[in-house]
């Protein structure tokens, strides 16, 4: 339960995911044999349906495209970019004696025990110990203790760069010199082209088949081992592309290649400028010989894209020679899934392929269009190999050939290949036989040590859905590996007899919604994670595990903790009523995928949502195309298809979102998906679901992600929309009769970025939003506002973060679930302070630029002060208001006397006298261009400087300010008929940049001068 004043409905945006969970759905044939711990498996459970693969990335691109077809080009990246120049709360606890300037920072809570998805890693050179941990969508990780061994447990860190990343799939480190290395961005697994995907998979004409974890912003460059980082090559325009693997040339670390969704691009400068040398689309991986970087082998294509198969580039650093390897190898049309590839560390021409398959098609057979290949000869020719490894009698590549296998080949000496999809098998006679090394079925539930090496029930135990596959780059034995899967970074040391877990501090869990609480401990919470099954959350960093696979919404009743609810894909859901630990034992409903559509037995969304009435747990509504209705929920599977039995928009357009009442059981809000010729629709129920209106009216034709009541008014609801180019919050105060945008406007509006969960915090007459990049807040929403001015709130949460649930604990904190980096923690924001902002301007005049605010209901206010930015982030104080005393609409002015060469930004600075504060929107004002002829020399300067003014007549006066706008020198010059030139000396002022004013006849002008 959401306390203590924040309802926001136990069911969360159900679709809003990056990633069907693609692994260990333990709930064994879901009534008869479903397990707690996942101490038994079902062999063939981790190869998920068609359905159960494409669902989330169905929903996950439908609603960012919807109603169009593409992505939004350079909207994300702008996105952030606008979050950047919002002014951020700093001060989130109002007191008497409180400093002014204290953060109020984000606190992660957990897990620490144990990861979420992790696709690649990079090791340093020289050091043994630092290695680089790319995730899903959680951003770039370092450790420099191994990933063991590190204080408390932790044994990595985030690294930020500035940048809003999400999914890092690749990491190159120049061999050379270790401070250099370069991240790719944006996990993509088609080439964006509509229609692409499978036939009979989401719906149609809605759907971007781009398949993708997350968005990309291309190549990220260091030079000083991951401290500061800079763009290399821009994807800022087009956020569907990705880049997959980054190589650098070993000898020459000038030539560096890059694997993306546009096919092959090469530097030759380190990164300074990169051409595109190969076109083929979907280029997914590259390996290239030590000896020989201009023989570069490249595997292209997934999900059918054009011209799929394997390529050899010669002359690679020169004038590239591109050649198809064919002979062997499955026709280019029948590869419909990732390939990648391993060459042999001291015989070039050998070289091994691991060719997948997409979900929901046979492919063909293995050894004739998916599988295991070799050759011997450099990609001359090719061979299927005879024995394909098999996991449980079946082929290794299964439904995860698209997104999660790998080989790799050590010297002919050890004669050693790994493959590895769901599990690794290893071969020790060069591929001629295999036997499997690991099991996934293995996970320990119960283990909560954080930075424990052993995370299963056997030493064999590794996640599935393994990504990539390393030797340790310090082992000339080549018997250390490295394994990155859907559960973090694992490790052998001994050839793959043994296993231990280097995930301490790893924290790169995707939560999906609904997270619950319970209503009087804050220690006792679930959350539904991405293939880690349902996260319990006890007081701890170190956190159980509950049911298993994929864990979605979640509930636990308010009156009794030892009754929860939890769900599994497509709304199967389950209830315990003795305590967490059960939770699957009852099954309630019953709702399983087939296996050659996207859609379940009963058309639902993939996070299909629940919600238990706030004040009376036993109703419970459930959400598939139609809307169920439980009267005894607590105790009782029964239940009633309200609507007349009928769906509630269309049978192609399944419930997305449920919001319920806090005091009326009856009085519900439901949102739907598009489907079925209905766009999506807000529909209002005042009799528990008999009948619906539909009160969608002036709201945008986007995804409703999200839908909200207000504790104290069941009238007022607030929505969050989905996609790009829109507007993203709304709000009724009149149960939908009518909608007003409350997404503000200029400067300080909400990112146009996907918004996915809003939560009402009356007590501060404010509301909190999480979208794709993070958490913001505005005042005055429940009041009257109607276009807010949203503060940024991320302190603490490094680069980009995306945001999918919030509640707040019984200890009256805010939480967040974050799909990439876990649970967090912070303040609740006290808006109170005795001053109200009514309107702020700045304006360019011919004595400077002039500010103006208004302020009303001013008590207690101890000073204003004003704040300039020349870049809209770094702000610096330059001057100090005192307050006027009486009157209720109070108006102060202030002059800066500057002329900007370069676009200057203000705000003002509320301080109360207990030093808590405040700040307002921030103003722009334009540059103004310095005239012709008027100009300082020398410029950089240390001493005296030479000032020449166009001709004139009259006088002229010089005025000099710093950087923070304070004058420091005034010089009156007599102007002449020819150009006027009068010396000033500057050497008793300190280096910097100061701006040097000229004012004569009515004109002004002005100039940088750099004092060194």
């Amino acid at each position: 339960m959401k306390k203590p004043f924040i309802y926001s409905v136990y069911f969360k945006s159900a679709c809003l995911i990056l990633f069907s969970g693609l692994l260990i759905f333990f709930i064994l044939k879901y009534s008869n044999n479903h397990h707690i711990e996942g101490r038994d498996r079902d062999d063939d459970e981790e190869n998920e349906s068609p359905a159960e693969v494409f669902g989330s990335f169905d929903m996950w691109s439908n609603m960012r495209s919807y109603p169009d077809t593409t992505w939004s080009r350079a909207a994300y990246f702008s996105a952030f970019e606008h979050s950047r120049k919002l002014p951020q709360l700093l001060h989130a606890v109002n007191g008497s004696g409180a400093r002014a300037d204290v953060l109020s920072p984000w606190i992660p809570l957990g897990p620490k025990n144990f990861s979420g998805r992790i696709l690649c890693l990079g090791f340093d050179p020289t050091n043994a110990n630092i290695i680089f941990a790319g995730s899903a969508s959680g951003g770039l990780w370092k450790t420099t203790t191994g990933g063991t061994g590190g204080v408390g447990g932790i044994s990595w860190t985030e690294v930020a760069t500035g940048f809003p990343i999400l999914g890092v799939p690749a990491i190159a480190i120049n061999p050379q010199n270790h401070l250099e290395m370069y991240i790719g961005t944006g996990e993509v697994y088609n080439s964006g082209a509509v229609g692409t995907g499978l036939a009979g998979f989401g719906i149609s004409g809605q759907n971007d088949r781009t398949f993708r974890g997350s968005y990309g912003i291309g190549i990220l460059k260091s030079t000083d081992g991951g401290v500061t980082w800079t763009q290399s090559l821009p994807f800022t325009n087009s956020s569907v592309k990705g880049v997959q693997k980054i190589i650098i040339d070993p000898n020459t670390p000038a030539n560096v290649f890059a694997a993306t969704s546009d096919g092959v691009y090469r530097s030759t400068n380190s990164g300074a400028s990169w051409t595109l040398i190969h076109t083929v689309v979907m280029a997914m991986d590259m390996c290239i010989s030590p000896t020989n970087a201009d023989s570069l082998y490249v595997a292209c294509g997934d999900f059918g894209s054009t011209g799929s198969g394997i390529y050899l580039i010669r002359n690679a650093t020169t004038t590239p020679i591109i050649a198809q390897q064919t002979s062997g190898l499955p026709a280019s049309a029948s590869i419909n899934g990732m390939t990648r590839l391993s060459m042999c560390p001291d015989n070039h021409k050998i070289m091994f392929a691991s060719v997948g398959k997409i979900p929901g098609t046979s492919g063909g057979t293995a050894k004739t269009t998916y599988g295991l290949f070799k050759t011997t000869n450099g990609g001359t020719t090719w061979v299927a190999i005879t024995n394909q490894p098999q996991l449980s009698g079946s082929n290794y590549i299964q439904n995860q050939g698209w997104y999660s296998h790998d080989v790799i080949v050590a010297p002919t000496s050890v004669n050693t290949v790994y493959v590895s999809e769901i599990d690794m098998l290893k071969s020790t006679d060069g591929g001629a036989n295999f036997t499997q090394v690991s099991d996934w079925s293995k996970w320990d539930f119960n283990n909560t040590t954080v930075g424990a090496t052993s995370e299963g029930l056997s030493t064999d135990y590794v996640h599935a859905d393994q990504h990539h596959l390393y030797f340790g780059p310090f082992d000339g034995t080549y018997k250390t590996v490295y394994v990155v899967c859907d559960g973090g970074v694992f490790k052998s040391t001994n050839a793959g007899t043994s296993f231990i877990g280097l995930n301490g501090g790893l924290m790169t869990q995707q939560i999906y919604h609904n997270m619950s609480i319970s209503s009087t401990n804050s220690n006792v919470m679930l959350c539904g994670l991405q293939d880690n099954a349902t996260m319990w959350y006890q007081g701890n960093t170190g956190c159980k595990r509950v049911t298993g696979g994929d864990g979605f919404y979640t509930a636990i009743s308010p009156t009794n903790d030892s009754v929860c609810f939890g769900t599994y894909s497509y709304l199967t859901l389950y209830r315990s009523t003795n305590g967490i630990r059960n939770l699957g034992s009852t099954m309630i409903f019953n709702n399983p995928a087939t296996t050659t559509t996207s859609v379940a037995t009963e058309n639902a969304c993939f996070v299909a949502p629940f919600v238990l009435c706030p004040s009376n747990p036993n109703i419970m509504y459930t959400g598939t195309i139609y809307l169920r209705r439980y009267t005894a929920a607590l105790s009782a599977n029964t239940c009633t298809i309200v609507n007349g039995g009928n769906p509630v928009s269309n049978a192609s357009a399944p419930i997305i979102c449920i919001a319920v009442s806090k005091t009326y059981t009856d009085s519900l809000y439901v949102a739907t998906c598009p489907g079925g010729g209905a766009n999506p629709k807000i529909l209002r129920s005042t009799n528990g679901g008999t009948s619906f209106t539909d009160i969608t009216g002036t709201l945008p034709n986007r995804y409703f992600s999200y839908v909200a009541v207000d504790p104290l008014n069941s009238k007022r609801v607030a929505v969050t929309v989905s996609g790009f180019g829109t507007s993203h919050l709304y709000l009724t105060n009149n149960a939908g009769a009518s909608w007003v945008d409350i997404s503000g406007t200029g400067a300080t509006a909400l990112p146009d970025v996907p918004a996915n969960v809003i939560m009402f915090d009356d007590a501060n007459a404010s509301v909190y939003v999480g979208n794709d990049l993070g958490v913001y807040l505005a005042q005055g929403v429940t009041t009257g506002a109607t276009q807010p001015a949203w503060y940024a709130y991320n302190t603490g949460l490094i680069d980009a973060t995306m945001i999918m649930d919030m509640l707040v604990a019984p200890n009256g904190k805010i939480r967040l679930g974050t799909y990439g980096k876990g649970l967090w923690e912070n303040d609740l924001v006290n808006f109170n302070l005795p001053v109200t902002l009514e309107d702020f301007t700045a304006s360019v005049t011919t004595g400077g630029n002039l500010l103006k605010w208004t302020v009303t209901a001013q008590t207690s206010v101890d000073h204003y002060e004003v704040e300039y930015s020349t870049d809209g982030l770094n702000f610096n104080k330059i001057a100090s208001v005192p307050p006027t005393i009486g009157g209720s609409d109070i108006t102060y002015t202030y002059l800066h006397a500057i002329r900007n060469a370069v676009n200057g930004y203000y705000r003002i600075k509320m301080v109360a006298v207990d030093n808590s504060f405040q700040y307002s929107d921030i103003r722009e004002v334009a540059a103004v261009a310095s005239a012709a002829g008027f100009n300082v020399y020398p410029n950089p300067a240390t001493g005296p400087v030479s000032v020449s003014i166009p001709a004139g007549s009259g006088s002229a006066a010089l005025k000099l300010y710093d950087a923070a706008g304070k004058l420091v020198l005034v010089k009156q010059v007599q102007l002449q008929a020819a150009v006027t030139t009068v010396s000033m000396d500057i050497s008793r002022f300190p280096s910097g940049i100061y701006r040097l004013i000229c004012e004569a006849n009515k004109q002004r002008w002005s100039v940088s001068v750099l004092k060194r």
